[in-house]
């Protein structure tokens, strides 16, 4: 703590607000310095110690007392002069990021980080070394930029959206910058859409079973056990890489997919679905059978990459886990066998369309295609098919029903125009 003289007219107020994180209430202390500029800061997850710590932080300020964050916020005041200091655009996404990131995951963190950091380094290196510097026009530019190398709408309006967080955080929520979101403004260019409108056909569904056998690909991933069970189910790769048999109720046959807090993941303990959002799958005989005859190892580990300040990844941690896709791994001492959970499968993915003859398919393109015959094959509605493969009705109405010409000329063929129109 770095003691100040104690500005004449200045009586500090604190105050202590609710906010959410993730599920649970945090408290956060709100209070403004002798140049006035305001400080909200997390203060406790207890309101009757937050209240305590309000009070305490109170008589620091009236005793003139400063921690490195007021001092930080204080800047030039302190000697005298009254210039606000400017942040820099780098700078001010590094505040964002480390203030909200107990609102994240590790693995989201991390991809937040990459993302943000590189849209606004081109952002400085642009000649815009301030955050308040920063136009619609010149965010335009980038977005557009972005746009020609060749980035999907979906990508494009991921960008979009990070960026705009940003400016809403630091102008709007904490007051740091005197500025409006230059992101409101701008247009995200119109391509294809989207959508993803792509399910595979009956014959290269024929060609990536016959080619789905055991032993077909020479990969240490199960790939092949992955692909046949997010066929018949059409579950997000996340739900399988991370299914433990506990989640599976083999005898009513029920996938239950929920919040793990020991399970293992890439970046830490615990593990959650989309939207933390609880579902039961009752799964069909032949997903059921699949797992019936899958292994079910003693001992099966998740690897936890840990990381310094800098993000840079300093040691593995082994934990124990249950999984039902794990990959198996020799040890290069003396040849044991281990198994370890599955972090990807690019690789054995790549070789299984190699060897049907397929192209221009991806792993989620069969949550399209099960959604579509769940709705055309077993005519359940769109609430029905979103809350089987975990997606609201909205969402599953826009984003997994194709326009599948072989249907559509199907459903046409099952009445002639003319009696449709009521001709003769």
């Amino acid at each position: 703590m770095t003691r100040s003289s104690l500005l004449l007219g200045y009586e500090p107020r604190c105050a202590v607000y609710p906010r959410k994180s993730g599920r649970r209430k945090v408290y956060y202390l709100s209070y403004y310095l002798p140049n006035g500029k305001r400080i909200l800061r997390f203060c406790h997850e207890k309101k009757s110690l937050a209240n305590r710590l309000k009070f305490l932080k109170e008589e620091e300020l009236l005793q003139g007392v400063f921690d490195d964050m007021d001092l930080e916020k204080l800047g030039d005041y302190r000697t005298g002069h009254f210039n606000q200091r400017r942040l820099g655009t780098v700078e001010a996404v590094g505040i964002y990021l480390n203030t909200t990131a107990e609102n994240r995951n590790p693995s989201s963190q991390y991809n937040d980080e990459r993302k943000l950091n590189m849209l606004f380094s081109q952002m400085e290196q642009s000649g815009r070394e301030f955050i308040d510097q920063i136009s619609a026009l010149d965010v335009q530019l980038l977005i557009n930029q972005h746009s020609k190398r060749g980035l999907s709408e979906a990508t494009l309006k991921h960008y979009h959206k990070g960026m705009s967080k940003v400016f809403k955080w630091l102008s709007e929520d904490m007051e740091l910058v005197d500025m409006k979101n230059p992101l409101k403004k701008v247009k995200i260019p119109k391509k294809l859409g989207i959508v993803r409108d792509r399910i595979p056909t009956k014959a290269e569904m024929a060609s990536l079973h016959e080619a789905a056998v055991e032993g077909a690909v020479k990969h240490n991933s199960p790939i092949v056990e992955i692909f046949r069970f997010i066929s018949m189910t059409g579950a997000r790769l996340g739900e399988v890489l991370h299914m433990e048999w506990e989640d599976f109720d083999e005898k009513n046959g029920v996938w239950s997919i929920r919040s793990k807090p020991q399970c293992p993941t890439v970046d830490g303990l615990g593990w959650k679905p989309k939207w933390d959002k609880w579902r039961q799958v009752p799964l069909f005989d032949d997903a059921i059978e699949l797992l019936q005859s899958m292994p079910r190892h003693k001992k099966v580990y998740g690897r936890i990459r840990v990381r310094d300040e800098n993000k840079e990844i300093i040691r593995y941690e082994t934990h124990s886990a249950n999984f039902v896709f794990p990959k198996k791994v020799a040890s290069k001492k003396d040849g044991i066998i281990e198994y370890f959970r599955v972090n990807y499968i690019r690789d054995g993915w790549k070789t299984l369309k190699n060897l049907a003859g397929v192209e221009d398919l991806q792993l989620k393109d069969f949550r399209t295609f099960f959604n579509h015959l769940l709705k055309t094959k077993y005519n359940f509605t769109s609430k029905e098919a979103g809350a089987y493969i975990g997606n609201n009705k909205v969402v599953n109405e826009f984003h997994y029903s194709p326009y599948h010409e072989p249907t559509i000329r199907e459903k046409m063929r099952k009445l002639p125009l003319k009696e449709a129109m009521g001709g003769s």
